[in-house]
């Protein structure tokens, strides 16, 4: 348990007399959205951490990490765990947010409207990627739920936040020296090893109506198409033209390319297959649980070495955001630690602490029981709390 773990804990356990509320339309809500108060979900310094701010925050990171992890069911565990490190993360914004304003820092207006634009135009790729051709501003914070204020003053608070952190990490970091970047290098010789690396392609045709429900046929007619498209590259023409006529893979407009990538980070099925060819080789056709594949061998790196002056930057980068963190950590600790100055109103972590010992994860398909987080790695996760849930 981290000390940050443990004394949000004491200041959990000091609130053992937290009101319950009422929420309506539970069946609509998962296992954390149901625990969430009408009141706050914590107190810091007398500022209240807002229920509807947690939730927005929650719902995105979850979104997030279903996004990266591919999984579009996820088991109760693993969302008590986003909803732990989301509190974590909004109380020690509330701390930096209050830092900075005793400190006098100041965020130039500018510099909020450039950031606030900035993400206005991510948006409107994302939304125009979904199929929405021209979205307009307001229709991009109408999906947000926030007026344009409301929006400019969130991410007002996190430049706020990140500038504060970063005076904080000046104040007491220290600076990392020569000699602390030498020795890491020597202790740990492992993280030096550059891994080998294989550039594919592929081609992917999935048997109908899925890989898990097709019989032998629809396999046999999948792989049809594929030995149909390998046909086509063997005979003069290109992967990447083929790739794009013809592939369900989801690269299959960028001809099938997957870039560069350790060979670690390939499917088994693929590394089998990809450490047996040659650059330019394809591949005959083969199935996966996924469907049945083409792959060509585009390029191949060998694994290697890692020299000192290489890893030095990297080496110092990483040292020095370790320090920052640390920092940034010891001087949220204390007042995490003060159950007068933090106060924890939701219940996730006795939550965890069933579902952990249950094995119970609820209904997850293929979701993974725990994975990164979203939240900062130097945010305060909640140990424990009693406030009450609402029924």
């Amino acid at each position: 348990m981290s000390r940050l773990h443990a004394a949000l804990a004491l200041a959990v356990l000091a609130l053992s007399g937290a009101l319950s509320a009422q929420v309506p339309d539970l069946s609509k809500m998962d296992i954390v959205e149901r625990s969430v108060p009408n009141g706050p979900v914590a107190i810091v310094d007398g500022v209240p951490v807002d229920p509807e701010d947690f939730l927005r925050t929650y719902q995105r990171h979850l979104s997030e990490v279903a996004l990266m992890s591919g999984v579009r069911e996820i088991n109760d565990e693993f969302r008590v765990r986003v909803g732990l490190n989301t509190l974590g993360e909004l109380v020690k914004r509330e701390i930096l947010v209050k830092e900075g304003t005793r400190r006098g820092l100041k965020v130039p207006e500018p510099e909020v409207e450039k950031a606030y634009k900035e993400r206005l135009d991510q948006f409107m790729e994302q939304l125009k990627a979904a199929g929405n051709a021209n979205p307009t501003e307001g229709e991009i914070l109408q999906l947000a739920g926030q007026t344009r204020e409301e929006a400019r003053e969130s991410i007002h608070r996190q430049l706020l936040e990140m500038r504060t952190a970063q005076a904080i990490a000046k104040e007491k970091a220290g600076k990392v020296s020569d000699a602390d970047v030498k020795t890491f290098f020597e202790k740990r010789p492992e993280l030096f090893q550059r891994p080998g690396q294989l550039h594919l392609h592929q081609m992917l045709f999935r048997p109908k109506p899925s890989p898990q429900k097709a019989d032998e046929a629809a396999w046999k007619a999948a792989e049809a198409l594929g030995e149909r498209a390998r046909a086509r590259v063997m005979a003069g023409e290109t992967f990447d033209a083929v790739a794009r006529d013809m592939s369900e893979a989801p690269d299959a407009q960028k001809g099938g390319d997957m870039g560069m990538m350790a060979a670690e980070q390939l499917p088994p099925f693929f590394l089998e297959r990809a450490r047996t060819m040659k650059t330019g080789d394809v591949s005959p056709v083969f199935r996966s649980e996924y469907g049945v594949h083409v792959i060509r061998l585009a390029a191949s790196a060998e694994a290697a070495s890692v020299g000192f002056d290489e890893a030095k930057p990297n080496i110092r980068k990483m040292l020095e955001g370790v320090r920052a963190e640390d920092a940034v950590e010891s001087f949220i600790e204390p007042v995490v630690n003060d159950p007068e100055r933090t106060k924890i109103f939701l219940q996730l972590e006795r939550t965890l602490a069933i579902l952990s010992q249950s094995g119970a994860g609820g209904s997850a398909g293929n979701a993974p029981t725990a994975a990164p987080t979203p939240a900062p790695a130097s945010a305060p996760a909640p140990a424990k709390d009693t406030g009450k849930k609402r029924r």
